[in-house]
């Protein structure tokens, strides 16, 4: 014969510790998750404010690679934060039959209008040898062999004429922080945000160098501090 045996339940008191533990837990364990979500959208702030600084550094690698003549340092907002320089797009010899509002190279196959003036800028043609050497002229578009220009040539420029193709640009850092490329007659172009020095330095007429912080764009929330590079 079995003798059955009442089952005691927990005590209030028990089971208000055991709330208490658990809830503990809980807590510990969401406030992991919250250190480690924010370790995580630091660590990604930090890696894409890295690469936007390495890739407009790269451009403006490009750009100067193909820089005509000296670039000139100055002021915008600190110390030699600005450098204008003109950009060489395009060379070659004209073949002559020019007019006094054009520039013929037969050895060229440029898109139609491409130097013609745009967001990208304005374009300028500069004869740098043989008739008409040191004139400068504007130019208003283009066929697949022949500029226009937007005045006319003071001497006519002939078979043995060396011209070029150049863009004016300046790089600088605005007051919103940002660094950005500005074509003579163009648009700007944002290059990077959150840029908080910039500096071009001119050690010997070959070379340029530049200094430039980034931040992120939001700050640690475990140390309430932004992250910067450099």
């Amino acid at each position: 014969m079995k003798t059955l045996k009442s089952e005691t339940a927990f005590t209030h008191v028990e089971v208000l510790m055991a709330l208490a533990i658990g809830g503990m837990l809980v807590t510990g364990m969401f406030q992991l998750y919250l250190f480690s979500a924010s370790g995580a959208l630091v660590q990604n702030e930090t890696v894409q404010m890295q690469a936007d600084a390495r890739a407009a550094m790269d451009l403006i690698a490009q750009d100067l690679r193909q820089l005509y003549g000296s670039a000139t340092v100055s002021t915008t907002l600190t110390p030699n934060d600005t450098l204008s320089f003109t950009r060489l797009e395009d060379s070659g010899y004209s073949s002559g039959g020019n007019s006094a509002f054009s520039l013929n190279d037969t050895r060229k196959f440029w898109a139609t209008n491409a130097f013609a003036p745009s967001s990208a800028g304005t374009y300028v043609a500069q004869i740098v040898g043989g008739a008409g050497m040191g004139q400068t002229n504007a130019i208003s578009g283009n066929t697949g062999s022949q500029l226009s220009l937007s005045t006319g040539w003071g001497t006519l420029p002939d078979a043995t004429s060396l011209y070029i193709i150049t863009r004016s640009k300046t790089l600088t850092r605005t007051a919103d922080n940002t660094l950005r490329s500005i074509t003579a007659g163009g648009s700007s172009l944002l290059l990077a945000a959150n840029i908080m020095s910039l500096s071009f330095a001119q050690p010997d007429p070959n070379s340029i160098t530049i200094d430039v912080t980034a931040r992120t764009s939001v700050q640690d929330p475990r140390t309430q501090r932004f992250v910067y590079y450099s």
